[in-house]
């Protein structure tokens, strides 16, 4: 019980000193962004492939198309990492590599301790079109009540080395579902930013649609999991439309 106090209190310290530190922005929110949860199950093997595409009416990124592929592993109870593979294409232009990513996730707390489960994200990328490092650090909590489920993301991106923008990048991830039959759960998804460290509030993006969530089990104890979102942009900073998916394999 003691080693585990000492170990939540040494993430919460990690997480706070990082938030403190950031000083850089990456780009705005991508169209195979996805909510983490802050759940880990220790030995589970974890496949996924997600995608996105985005339509704006007066944007160079009118119709990207954006796919990522990774692997995670529960190493303990409470830490999971993934590493993934990011790619990107616009219409008339090949298809690039655009991030590779070293994911990981600190379960906080156990699942119902608390009034809320909470996490912690942190992530290592490679931006490739800007030759630089990024990292990214933030809160994730989930919250059940009743027969809906509630999830939040909240992360700070920073740009790493010299010539790295002044002020971090803040963005959030959220989802609310309706948890009843698990082969078809509706709800609804949200992504934005809200701004920088130094410039809070200024050029924000928010799209928010519906979503569905669906889950079959594949034998005993494996899992297939899909979500998918059709996401509408609230400012002019945001897309007309995003499609999203995200489809996992999990096994044990």
């Amino acid at each position: 019980m003691r080693k585990t106090k000492n170990k939540i209190t040494w993430l919460k310290r990690a997480a706070i000193a990082a938030a403190l530190v950031l000083q850089a922005q990456m780009a705005g929110a991508d169209p195979a962004d996805k909510v983490y949860l802050p759940t880990v199950v220790q030995g589970e093997v974890e496949f996924e492939f997600r995608g996105g595409y985005q339509k704006w009416r007066n944007s160079e990124d009118d119709r990207e198309r954006q796919f990522i592929a990774d692997i995670g592993y529960g190493f303990t109870p409470w830490w999971k990492s993934e590493l993934a593979v990011g790619v990107t294409r616009l219409p008339g232009e090949s298809t690039r590599i655009d991030e590779i990513e070293w994911e990981n996730i600190f379960a906080l707390t156990e699942p119902g301790q608390y009034w809320a489960d909470l996490g912690l994200f942190a992530e290592l990328a490679r931006d490739h079109p800007a030759h630089r490092n990024v990292i990214a650090i933030g809160p994730m909590l989930q919250k059940e009540f009743g027969p809906m489920q509630g999830n939040v993301n909240l992360l700070f991106e920073r740009q790493l080395g010299s010539g790295a923008e002044p002020g971090a990048e803040i963005s959030y991830a959220w989802q609310l579902k309706w948890r009843g039959n698990p082969r078809f759960e509706p709800g609804i998804q949200g992504f934005g930013t809200v701004g920088r460290t130094n410039d809070f509030g200024h050029e924000t993006e928010h799209r928010i649609g519906p979503a569905f969530f669906s889950q079959v089990p594949v034998g005993a104890r494996n899992k297939l999991k899909f979500d998918a979102a059709l996401l509408f942009g609230l400012n002019r900073n945001s897309s007309d439309t995003t499609l999203r998916f995200n489809l996992e394999y999990e096994l044990y």
